[in-house]
C-alpha cells in the first residue's frame, strides 16, 4: 500500500472516525489500469499516477468518497448496470 494512502486513512480515522473505521475495513489495491480510484465493497483500488497528482487533503477526500459508495450500498445496487454509467 502506498504510504500516502496509509497516512490519509489514519487521518480519516482521527478526523472522521465513522468513515475512517469503514476505510480501514477495505483492502487497498494498486491498479494502474483504472483512471482514478474505485471500490467494489471489499477493496479500494487506485491508479498510482492519479494519486501522485493529489495533495494530502484531496487523497483523504477521495478515500472518503469511495467509502461513501460502500456505505450507501452502491456496490450492491448496481446490478447489471454499466459500471461507467453507474459511476456517473
Amino acid at each position: 500500500m502506498d504510504a500516502r494512502i496509509s497516512k490519509q486513512r489514519t487521518a480519516l480515522v482521527l478526523d472522521q472516525p465513522f468513515f475512517g473505521a469503514l476505510a480501514l475495513r477495505l483492502k487497498v489495491v494498486e491498479d494502474p489500469s483504472c483512471k482514478t480510484f474505485w471500490t467494489d465493497s471489499v477493496s479500494i483500488g487506485y491508479n498510482p499516477s492519479y494519486l501522485s497528482q493529489l495533495n494530502d487533503l484531496q487523497t483523504r477526500g477521495v478515500l472518503a468518497h469511495e467509502v461513501l459508495h460502500v456505505a450507501g450500498g452502491h456496490c450492491w445496487r448496481q446490478g447489471d448496470r454499466d459500471p461507467d454509467l453507474w459511476n456517473d
